[in-house]
Protein backbone atom coordinates (compact mmCIF):
# COMPACT_ATOMS: atom_id res chain seq x y z
CA UNK A 1 0.00 0.00 0.00
CA UNK A 2 2.86 2.39 0.83
CA UNK A 3 4.30 2.11 -2.66
CA UNK A 4 1.07 3.52 -4.08
CA UNK A 5 0.87 6.44 -1.66
CA UNK A 6 2.69 8.94 -3.93
CA UNK A 7 0.36 8.03 -6.80
CA UNK A 8 -2.66 8.49 -4.59
CA UNK A 9 -1.41 11.91 -3.46
CA UNK A 10 -0.80 12.89 -7.08
CA UNK A 11 -4.29 11.75 -8.03
CA UNK A 12 -5.70 13.79 -5.16
CA UNK A 13 -3.90 16.91 -6.32
CA UNK A 14 -5.16 16.46 -9.86
CA UNK A 15 -8.69 15.95 -8.55
CA UNK A 16 -8.41 19.10 -6.43
CA UNK A 17 -7.15 21.12 -9.41
CA UNK A 18 -9.88 19.95 -11.76
CA UNK A 19 -12.52 20.70 -9.14
CA UNK A 20 -11.91 24.42 -9.67
CA UNK A 21 -10.36 25.53 -6.36
CA UNK A 22 -6.73 26.55 -6.01
CA UNK A 23 -4.46 23.55 -5.78
CA UNK A 24 -1.92 23.69 -2.89
CA UNK A 25 0.89 22.27 -5.05
CA UNK A 26 1.90 22.52 -8.67
CA UNK A 27 4.76 20.82 -10.47
CA UNK A 28 5.40 21.88 -14.04
CA UNK A 29 8.00 20.76 -16.57
CA UNK A 30 7.03 22.88 -19.56
CA UNK A 31 3.43 24.06 -19.42
CA UNK A 32 1.00 22.47 -20.24
CA UNK A 33 2.99 19.43 -19.06
CA UNK A 34 2.06 19.89 -15.41
CA UNK A 35 -0.07 18.50 -12.59
CA UNK A 36 -2.48 21.43 -12.54
CA UNK A 37 -4.02 22.65 -15.82
CA UNK A 38 -2.87 26.03 -17.05
CA UNK A 39 -6.32 27.60 -16.69
CA UNK A 40 -6.54 26.72 -12.97
CA UNK A 41 -5.20 28.70 -9.98
CA UNK A 42 -2.52 27.58 -7.53
CA UNK A 43 -2.67 28.46 -3.84
CA UNK A 44 0.42 27.20 -2.08
CA UNK A 45 3.66 26.19 -3.78
CA UNK A 46 4.38 26.08 -7.49
CA UNK A 47 7.60 24.53 -8.82
CA UNK A 48 8.42 25.19 -12.47
CA UNK A 49 11.33 23.05 -13.62
CA UNK A 50 11.55 24.95 -16.92
CA UNK A 51 8.35 26.91 -17.60
CA UNK A 52 5.11 27.06 -15.68
CA UNK A 53 1.90 28.97 -16.32
CA UNK A 54 -1.34 29.18 -14.35
CA UNK A 55 -4.28 31.57 -14.04
CA UNK A 56 -3.55 32.96 -10.55
CA UNK A 57 -0.77 32.14 -8.11
CA UNK A 58 -1.01 32.65 -4.35
CA UNK A 59 1.97 31.67 -2.26
CA UNK A 60 5.45 30.77 -3.52
CA UNK A 61 6.30 30.57 -7.21
CA UNK A 62 9.72 29.03 -7.92
CA UNK A 63 11.36 28.07 -11.21
CA UNK A 64 13.26 29.15 -14.29
CA UNK A 65 10.35 30.89 -16.04
CA UNK A 66 7.31 31.73 -13.90
CA UNK A 67 4.13 32.95 -15.60
CA UNK A 68 0.82 34.02 -14.08
CA UNK A 69 -1.93 34.75 -16.61
CA UNK A 70 -3.69 36.95 -14.07
CA UNK A 71 -2.39 37.95 -10.63
CA UNK A 72 0.29 36.97 -8.14
CA UNK A 73 -0.17 37.20 -4.39
CA UNK A 74 3.03 36.10 -2.76
CA UNK A 75 6.61 35.67 -3.96
CA UNK A 76 8.12 34.80 -7.33
CA UNK A 77 11.70 33.55 -7.54
CA UNK A 78 13.13 32.69 -10.95
CA UNK A 79 15.16 33.78 -13.93
CA UNK A 80 12.14 35.32 -15.70
CA UNK A 81 9.01 36.30 -13.78
CA UNK A 82 5.97 37.32 -15.80
CA UNK A 83 2.60 38.45 -14.40
CA UNK A 84 -0.14 39.61 -16.77
CA UNK A 85 -2.16 41.56 -14.17
CA UNK A 86 -1.23 42.68 -10.63
CA UNK A 87 1.36 41.67 -8.03
CA UNK A 88 0.82 41.87 -4.29
CA UNK A 89 4.09 40.72 -2.81
CA UNK A 90 7.48 40.49 -4.47
CA UNK A 91 9.53 39.28 -7.41
CA UNK A 92 13.18 38.21 -7.44
CA UNK A 93 14.82 37.32 -10.74
CA UNK A 94 16.89 38.42 -13.71
CA UNK A 95 13.90 39.89 -15.56
CA UNK A 96 10.69 40.83 -13.75
CA UNK A 97 7.70 41.90 -15.81
CA UNK A 98 4.28 42.99 -14.54
CA UNK A 99 1.60 44.29 -16.88
CA UNK A 100 -0.48 45.80 -14.08
CA UNK A 101 0.23 47.26 -10.64
CA UNK A 102 2.75 46.18 -8.01
CA UNK A 103 2.22 46.47 -4.27
CA UNK A 104 5.43 45.29 -2.69
CA UNK A 105 8.74 45.14 -4.51
CA UNK A 106 10.72 43.86 -7.47
CA UNK A 107 14.42 42.99 -7.55
CA UNK A 108 16.10 42.02 -10.82
CA UNK A 109 18.56 43.14 -13.44
CA UNK A 110 15.58 44.49 -15.41
CA UNK A 111 12.27 45.46 -13.76
CA UNK A 112 9.34 46.36 -16.00
CA UNK A 113 6.02 47.50 -14.52
CA UNK A 114 3.17 48.49 -16.81
CA UNK A 115 1.04 50.12 -14.11
CA UNK A 116 1.70 51.78 -10.76
CA UNK A 117 4.24 50.62 -8.19
CA UNK A 118 3.85 51.03 -4.44
CA UNK A 119 7.03 49.84 -2.78
CA UNK A 120 10.56 49.40 -4.08
CA UNK A 121 12.33 48.60 -7.33
CA UNK A 122 15.96 47.47 -7.23
CA UNK A 123 17.83 46.65 -10.43
CA UNK A 124 20.07 47.80 -13.23
CA UNK A 125 17.11 49.10 -15.25
CA UNK A 126 13.80 50.01 -13.60
CA UNK A 127 10.81 51.08 -15.67
CA UNK A 128 7.43 52.00 -14.22
CA UNK A 129 4.90 53.21 -16.73
CA UNK A 130 2.50 54.62 -14.14
CA UNK A 131 3.17 56.28 -10.78
CA UNK A 132 5.81 55.33 -8.22
CA UNK A 133 5.09 55.52 -4.50
CA UNK A 134 8.31 54.44 -2.84
CA UNK A 135 11.89 54.06 -4.03
CA UNK A 136 13.84 53.28 -7.18
CA UNK A 137 17.42 52.03 -6.84
CA UNK A 138 19.27 51.31 -10.09
CA UNK A 139 21.56 52.48 -12.85
CA UNK A 140 18.58 53.69 -14.92
CA UNK A 141 15.28 54.61 -13.24
CA UNK A 142 12.39 55.61 -15.48
CA UNK A 143 8.91 56.54 -14.21
CA UNK A 144 6.24 57.57 -16.68
CA UNK A 145 3.99 59.24 -14.11
CA UNK A 146 4.47 60.92 -10.75
CA UNK A 147 6.99 59.97 -8.07
CA UNK A 148 6.09 60.10 -4.39
CA UNK A 149 9.42 59.09 -2.91
CA UNK A 150 12.99 58.94 -4.19
CA UNK A 151 14.95 57.88 -7.24
CA UNK A 152 18.60 56.89 -6.78
CA UNK A 153 20.66 56.00 -9.86
CA UNK A 154 22.93 57.12 -12.67
CA UNK A 155 19.94 58.28 -14.75
CA UNK A 156 16.67 59.25 -13.09
CA UNK A 157 13.65 60.39 -15.08
CA UNK A 158 10.08 61.16 -14.07
CA UNK A 159 7.35 61.96 -16.57
CA UNK A 160 5.30 63.83 -13.96
CA UNK A 161 5.92 65.52 -10.61
CA UNK A 162 8.41 64.37 -7.99
CA UNK A 163 7.16 64.69 -4.42
CA UNK A 164 10.55 63.75 -3.04
CA UNK A 165 14.02 63.83 -4.53
CA UNK A 166 16.19 62.55 -7.35
CA UNK A 167 19.86 61.69 -6.77
CA UNK A 168 22.15 60.62 -9.61
CA UNK A 169 24.44 61.79 -12.38
CA UNK A 170 21.54 62.91 -14.59
CA UNK A 171 18.17 63.84 -13.09
CA UNK A 172 15.19 64.95 -15.14
CA UNK A 173 11.55 65.62 -14.27
CA UNK A 174 8.85 66.78 -16.65
CA UNK A 175 6.88 68.26 -13.75
CA UNK A 176 7.89 69.91 -10.50
CA UNK A 177 10.38 68.56 -7.94
CA UNK A 178 9.38 69.20 -4.34
CA UNK A 179 12.44 68.26 -2.28
CA UNK A 180 15.36 68.55 -4.69
CA UNK A 181 17.67 67.18 -7.33
CA UNK A 182 21.26 66.17 -6.54
CA UNK A 183 23.55 65.24 -9.42
CA UNK A 184 25.92 66.19 -12.20
CA UNK A 185 23.08 67.55 -14.36
CA UNK A 186 19.62 68.44 -13.11
CA UNK A 187 16.57 69.52 -15.09
CA UNK A 188 13.04 70.20 -13.83
CA UNK A 189 10.66 71.39 -16.52
CA UNK A 190 7.87 72.29 -14.13
CA UNK A 191 9.84 73.80 -11.28
CA UNK A 192 12.17 72.98 -8.39
CA UNK A 193 12.86 74.09 -4.85
CA UNK A 194 16.49 72.88 -4.77
CA UNK A 195 19.07 71.83 -7.35
CA UNK A 196 22.70 71.00 -6.63
CA UNK A 197 24.94 70.06 -9.55
CA UNK A 198 27.40 71.20 -12.20
CA UNK A 199 24.52 72.12 -14.52
CA UNK A 200 21.09 73.03 -13.15
CA UNK A 201 18.04 74.17 -15.08
CA UNK A 202 14.42 74.66 -14.18
CA UNK A 203 11.54 76.64 -15.58
CA UNK A 204 10.67 78.00 -12.14
CA UNK A 205 12.99 78.09 -9.15
CA UNK A 206 11.52 78.73 -5.73
CA UNK A 207 14.48 78.11 -3.47
CA UNK A 208 18.14 77.45 -4.18
CA UNK A 209 20.48 76.49 -7.04
CA UNK A 210 24.19 75.99 -6.51
CA UNK A 211 27.60 74.62 -7.59
CA UNK A 212 28.18 75.13 -11.32
CA UNK A 213 26.03 76.66 -14.05
CA UNK A 214 22.56 77.64 -12.85
CA UNK A 215 19.73 78.66 -15.15
CA UNK A 216 16.05 79.38 -14.57
CA UNK A 217 13.31 81.10 -16.52
CA UNK A 218 11.91 82.44 -13.26
CA UNK A 219 14.06 82.43 -10.15
CA UNK A 220 12.84 83.31 -6.67
CA UNK A 221 15.58 82.80 -4.14
CA UNK A 222 19.33 82.26 -4.52
CA UNK A 223 21.54 81.19 -7.39
CA UNK A 224 25.09 80.38 -6.26
CA UNK A 225 27.55 79.15 -8.86
CA UNK A 226 30.19 79.98 -11.44
CA UNK A 227 27.57 81.22 -13.92
CA UNK A 228 24.03 82.19 -12.94
CA UNK A 229 21.31 83.04 -15.43
CA UNK A 230 17.68 84.01 -14.98
CA UNK A 231 15.14 85.50 -17.32
CA UNK A 232 13.27 86.93 -14.34
CA UNK A 233 14.83 87.13 -10.89
CA UNK A 234 13.40 87.93 -7.50
CA UNK A 235 16.36 87.33 -5.26
CA UNK A 236 20.12 87.10 -5.41
CA UNK A 237 22.82 85.77 -7.73
CA UNK A 238 26.38 85.14 -6.46
CA UNK A 239 29.05 83.95 -8.87
CA UNK A 240 31.78 84.80 -11.35
CA UNK A 241 29.19 85.82 -13.94
CA UNK A 242 25.59 86.75 -13.14
CA UNK A 243 23.03 87.46 -15.84
CA UNK A 244 19.47 88.74 -15.65
CA UNK A 245 17.80 89.12 -19.01
CA UNK A 246 14.08 89.37 -18.55
CA UNK A 247 11.41 90.00 -21.10
CA UNK A 248 10.16 92.76 -18.83
CA UNK A 249 13.62 94.32 -18.45
CA UNK A 250 14.67 96.98 -20.88
CA UNK A 251 18.38 96.31 -20.46
CA UNK A 252 20.46 93.18 -20.08
CA UNK A 253 22.10 93.13 -16.66
CA UNK A 254 25.43 91.33 -16.41
CA UNK A 255 27.47 91.67 -13.23
CA UNK A 256 30.35 89.82 -11.63
CA UNK A 257 30.26 88.55 -8.05
CA UNK A 258 26.77 89.74 -7.05
CA UNK A 259 23.57 90.51 -8.90
CA UNK A 260 20.20 91.18 -7.29
CA UNK A 261 16.65 92.02 -8.23
CA UNK A 262 13.72 92.54 -5.87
Amino acid sequence: MKRYLPLLCLAGLIGWATAGSGCPFQLSLVSPVAIVPENKPVSGLRLNLIYGANENVTGFDLGLVNHAHKSLKGMQLGVINFVCENVSGGQLGVIDFVSGNVSGGTLAAVNLVGGNLSGEEVGLINWTQGNLSGYDFGLVNLVGGNVAGEEFGVLNWAGGNVDGCQAGLLNCASGTVADGQHGLMNAAHGGASYQGGLINWTAKLDGFQWLGINAANEAKGLQLGAINYAVKLVGLQIGALNIIWGRENVLLRVLPIVNASW
